[in-house]
């Protein structure tokens, strides 16, 4: 069954502003930087082996959401630290 995805046009700012407004609905911290063209989520710990599961689910649901706009890059360094930036 393949799933329908929407895919955002507008600006880079307003692309990563409509991802933003995803993101601050998960259980985790997103720090924006907007102006700069990027921003942060980082599951709040504790940053261990169990909690790591929860955070993996986060970021592919991050990813996934991403894919909707054209001029957003993903970039996770780790299993709770994920980068979000325009190109």
């Amino acid at each position: 069954m393949s799933k329908l995805m929407v895919v955002v046009n507008g600006t880079k700012k307003g692309q990563l502003e409509a991802l933003l407004e995803q993101c601050v609905q998960l259980n985790a911290d997103v720090r924006p930087n907007i102006e700069q063209g990027y921003f942060t989520v980082t599951v709040p710990p504790p940053w261990n082996i169990s909690a790591q599961l929860v955070a993996q689910a986060v970021q592919e649901q991050i990813k996934e959401w991403a894919e909707q706009y054209p001029n957003v890059v993903c970039y996770c360094f780790d299993s709770f630290s994920t980068l979000l930036y325009v190109l």
